[in-house]
């Protein structure tokens, strides 16, 4: 795992004087431990980096002075200015910079992990990351980017309201991607103390980039400065420039120095919640961790269920580390037992329970338990079942009082067997907003794998896969039921090897994760070494597939809503397909038209002996274009071809990468 040093966003605490464009502020910073040793007395090489949504409305936020370290706190001054008056934030400047507006964060950019020319140079011949076509290194060690000629730009001036969403709410940068449009343009025309917002491609995986200032003559950029790995890849890397002189000046650009980012080991997350103690932490976690887990289901769930929806809850508590040493819990809370019909099967529930419990107390299922279990226990609780609407809200309650930590379920439906539902995928999303761990004991793939968010959607991995998933560039790829044959096999192995070539290894394919196509360009994939997704849908015709490193289910109604979850991929390749087929390539290309998604190249590929599979799909498109119905740049991002090689040239261009 690759990540930038840098602290938490921190927030403004008071503002000591303000005037109609700008304001003088405090704001404060918590530093973490590990993060005051790593500074150690370099405190002059930390960096202020502005929240990126703040600098795309026009709002330049300074440092005044060095960062002032306090213990666990760091204290500083900044000034804020709307800077960019075409965008008339300044009128809403004063109503969003008040105390707790979450500012940017302090990066730690030291002299000794930068590169030099021939390494950044070198990182970029073996395809370590992916630069904006046009670079140029110096001498000094520095890249100089040059944006798309494109600029961003409001249709109509934002309200208080706007504003104050997008500087303020969890997915303000959502309204801000639906409101802030592109435009292309000859060439980009930063007029005399006025700024604009535009954009190159870039990729990150293993380094981060900090943008610096050294010539104003080629504009000025604002101090959102700091382009993460991972979370820096695509087509839209904003750059927000302001011109502070009296000239005009065209097509702008920026230096940057390029860092090495901090490879650290992510804490191990595990249904239980303690720690591992094995030799092997992969090994207990696919295998044995599965079998103590049934294990504890097993007991709890007297007999399996035919007619009833049962199997609900029950919940214990220990002192970890007791625990950890084998002992018995301290307490555990059931709902009173009462006399079982002998006509009927049980109502006995999952349960709440941590690491080391013996299993070995019977109890009737209620929701009720939950009130008997204290504040702050952070329990786990096991579900027979995913839980329904009433159990749903109880444990939300719960969760609020820290009460539960974790949930850990064994069947996702009762009617649907291993298919989740939309309201499901809603109810995982609470869960993750208020902190719960989820866990899934996946009797048909014969492992405990855990959910995990990719921006807004998850996925369900193990726990040896969940930064690797995280960091992987996605790819995702569509196609037929049916199989392809072996020459077109072959073509399609060798595209996944020119995608190797262009990205690095850091990539993963997402499928719908059906037989035929779907499940050849799996099983390359893995020959490849690389990560495989899959979002399965419940279908008669399509027999889900064993294999994906991560995966998520949908029951048949939510099958447009499935879409939604191949938002996380990068890039969208369509082998020859049916109607379902179609279908997504409807979705897809309309997500794109209307900025759900990010526009990037789509391919479409076949290796057809007679006649070209997608040729009337492409007459389809260049009618569509005629009539004024398909816009010209989303063509742009097309390609239909049975050229493997021609894909990453195609990449490469569409995405204007050197």
């Amino acid at each position: 795992m690759y990540v930038t040093p840098e602290t938490g966003d921190g927030w403004i605490t008071e503002v000591l004087d303000r005037s109609e464009t700008s304001a003088l502020v405090e704001a404060r910073f918590e530093i973490s431990p590990d993060f005051r040793r790593l500074v150690a007395d370099q405190e002059a090489e930390l960096v202020f980096a502005a929240r990126s949504r703040l600098a795309r409305i026009g709002i330049d936020i300074c440092a005044l002075d060095a960062p002032r370290v306090e213990g666990d706190l760091c204290r500083l001054r900044l000034q804020v200015v709307s800077a960019i008056p075409s965008f008339g934030i300044g009128a809403h400047l004063c109503q969003i910079v008040v105390p707790g507006l979450r500012v940017g964060r302090l990066v730690f950019c030291p002299e000794s992990n930068r590169l030099r020319s021939t390494e950044i140079h070198q990182l970029i011949k073996d395809n370590e990351i992916q630069v904006p076509a046009g670079f140029s290194i110096d001498s000094n060690g520095y890249l100089m980017i040059r944006p798309q000629r494109q600029r961003f730009r409001f249709l109509k001036p934002l309200t208080l309201e706007q504003v104050t969403t997008i500087a303020t709410h969890a997915d303000g940068k959502d309204l801000l991607n639906r409101l802030q449009v592109r435009e292309a343009v000859e060439h980009i025309e930063l007029q005399p103390r006025d700024g604009l917002v535009t954009a190159c491609s870039m990729f990150l995986h293993r380094h981060y980039v900090v943008l610096r200032n050294l010539d104003e003559a080629l504009g000025f950029h604002l101090q959102a400065t700091v382009l993460d790995p991972v979370s820096t890849r695509g087509t839209r890397i904003y750059l927000e420039f302001i011109n502070r002189s009296e000239h005009l000046i065209i097509n702008p650009s920026v230096a940057a120095s390029v860092h090495q980012a901090l490879a650290v080991t992510p804490p191990r997350h595990y249904w239980h919640g303690g720690a591992c103690t094995h030799a092997n932490p992969r090994d207990h976690d696919t295998a044995q961790a599965y079998r103590e887990l049934v294990k504890i289901f097993d007991r709890l769930e007297t007999t399996r269920p035919h007619e009833h929806y049962s199997h609900r809850m029950m919940a214990v508590t220990a002192h970890p580390e007791r625990l950890r040493r084998g002992g018995a819990p301290d307490a555990i809370w059931t709902q009173p037992q009462i006399p079982r019909d002998p006509r009927g099967g049980t109502d006995l529930a999952s349960g709440l329970v941590a690491e080391g419990l013996l299993l070995d107390t019977s109890a009737e299922c209620g929701i009720s338990v939950l009130d008997r279990v204290p504040d702050g226990a952070r329990a786990t609780l096991l579900l027979g079942y995913f839980p329904n609407l009433i159990e749903h809200t109880e444990i939300c309650t719960a969760a609020l009082r820290r009460r539960i930590g974790r949930i850990v379920f064994r069947r996702a439906s009762f009617e649907h067997g291993s298919f989740l539902s939309a309201r499901d995928h809603s109810r995982l999303a609470d869960y993750e907003a208020l902190g719960i761990a989820v866990f899934w004991c996946n009797e048909a793939r014969g492992h405990v794998v855990r959910h995990v968010f990719r921006g807004l959607r998850g996925y369900f991995t193990t726990a040896d896969q969940v930064e690797r998933f995280h960091s992987s560039l996605v790819f995702a790829i569509y196609g037929s039921v049916k199989p392809m044959s072996k020459p077109t096999l072959q073509k399609a192995e060798r595209l996944l090897a020119n995608l190797i070539g262009l990205f690095g290894r850091d990539i993963s394919i997402l499928t719908g994760g059906g037989p035929g196509a779907m499940r050849q360009i799996t099983d390359a994939a893995q020959r490849l070494g690389i990560l495989v997704g899959s979002s399965f849908i419940e279908t008669l015709d399509q027999e889900p597939n064993r294999s994906a490193d991560y995966y998520q289910t949908f029951q048949a109604r939510s099958r447009q809503s499935r879409q939604r979850w191949f938002e996380i991929a990068s890039f969208h390749l369509f082998l020859a397909g049916g109607v379902g087929t179609l279908e997504e390539i409807g979705l897809t290309l309309t997500d794109m038209k209307l900025g759900v998604i990010e526009a990037g190249p789509v391919v479409f590929f076949d290796d057809s002996r007679d006649t070209f599979y997608w040729d009337g799909l492409r007459t389809q498109f260049a009618q569509m274009q005629r009539a004024g119905r398909l816009p010209d740049w989303l063509l742009e991002h097309l390609l239909m071809t049975s050229d493997p090689d021609a894909v990453p040239r195609f990449y490469k261009q569409s995405l204007r990468i050197g």
